[in-house]
């Protein structure tokens, strides 16, 4: 099987470096110490996942994004940002922008190992039906069964849930949520989110399903974990 490609999108050397070493073997990486360069390789090399650095000089890695989600054949790349200790709102803002996950600095190398594997699971999954976690999600129908039963969720409730699910481990703020599924820019009321989340909760377990797939993720939003 052909290994995937990583673009590696930071101005510290030494880091771009660590990076390739941990992926050697399982991915073929390509590096870029900024913004600019990242850009002009996506026309010259193929690149299946970015890790992106957020704090680079010239070019930030939220410019980065930005323009990469303007450009067709960059916007459906997966893109990982990398993030220092804390930066709460600089995780938040990447995710608003379309980013897929985040890692912190300083971090483990079989966290970020296994970050882009979910990552790159989780972009693969174009099915209109699928399962995961025991739930069967069609989206054609709008419907969700567990166990041969069907969940009753409005289609607001299931295109909230389908849009966790498929992407299970990435973090959704709310604020994309609104802007994703209602359409609209982000007023500031997190209420709708809230209590969709909650209804899709209370039906779940009516319907006899016990696990707890949706996580509230504090600060930030909603995810549908990994693994239960």
């Amino acid at each position: 099987m052909k290994k995937k490609n990583i673009l590696i999108v930071d101005d510290e050397r030494d880091m771009r470096e660590l990076i390739s070493i941990c992926l050697q073997g399982e991915y073929e990486t390509i590096e870029a110490e900024n913004g600019d360069v990242a850009l002009e390789l996506f026309e010259s090399q193929p690149v299946d996942l970015v890790l992106l650095d957020v704090m680079m000089p010239i070019m930030d890695g939220f410019s980065v994004l930005s323009e990469m989600k303007q450009i067709e054949k960059m916007k459906d790349i997966p893109v990982i940002l990398l993030t220092a200790l804390g930066d709460t709102d600089d995780i938040v803002r990447g995710l608003t922008q379309g980013a897929d996950d985040y890692i912190v600095k300083p971090f483990e190398p079989r966290e970020m190992v296994a970050r882009i594997q979910s990552v790159l699971r989780r972009s693969a999954i174009t099915e209109d039906t699928f399962e995961i976690h025991q739930l069967i999600f069609d989206q054609e129908k709008y419907q969700v069964s567990y166990n041969g039963k069907i969940v009753p969720l409005t289609k607001k409730e299931f295109q909230l849930f389908f849009r966790l699910a498929s992407r299970p481990g990435r973090v959704y703020s709310r604020e994309q949520l609104v802007e994703l599924e209602w359409d609209f820019t982000f007023d500031g009321d997190a209420r709708n989110v809230d209590a969709h989340i909650k209804n899709i909760r209370e039906k779940l377990k009516k319907t006899g399903y016990t696990h707890k797939v949706i996580e509230t993720v504090w600060g930030i939003g909603y995810q549908v974990v990994q693994e239960l």
